[in-house]
């Protein structure tokens, strides 16, 4: 398996994958957005690739604020997705390591992250990845 920055020709693949971790929104949207996402200083995008076949991605951006960060440069894991017959094997450490680095490398000595309940596995995957939770939203709703 290789972690590597996502390229042009990796953008069909990449967008199928995004569909996948997004399924309500617009197809054509998650395909605008992530040619926007190749061209911009402030993103970086990480594919993994099993052989020649892409499995996973992260996209990564930096904030200037977060919940309970202290900075005003922070790394931001804004999505990450690993194909469901691939996880539970290291592939989505391996990407968020190469997120982290790259906001090392931006000057950012924070990481954060977000997730909702559509997620189920994501807390999880966060804390084993040395994550904390510093903030926990309830939403509410009755039908009347």
């Amino acid at each position: 398996m290789q972690i590597r920055k996502v390229t042009a020709e990796d953008k069909p693949a990449w967008v199928d994958l995004r569909t996948q971790l997004w399924p309500g929104a617009d197809p054509e949207r998650l395909k605008e957005d992530a040619e926007k996402l190749l061209n911009d200083a402030n993103w970086a995008v990480f594919v993994a690739e099993h052989e020649g076949k892409t499995i996973g991605f992260i996209e990564c951006s930096i904030r200037d604020k977060a919940p309970a960060c202290e900075t005003d440069r922070i790394g931001y894991i804004e999505g990450w997705f690993v194909a469901p017959e691939f996880r539970n094997q290291g592939v989505g450490r391996r990407l968020v390591q190469a997120g982290e680095q790259w906001a090392r490398d931006k000057g950012c000595i924070e990481m954060a992250s977000d997730t909702t309940t559509n997620f189920p596995s994501s807390p999880a995957a966060h804390k084993a990845l040395g994550y904390q939770e510093v903030k926990r939203k309830f939403n509410y709703r009755k039908l009347l």
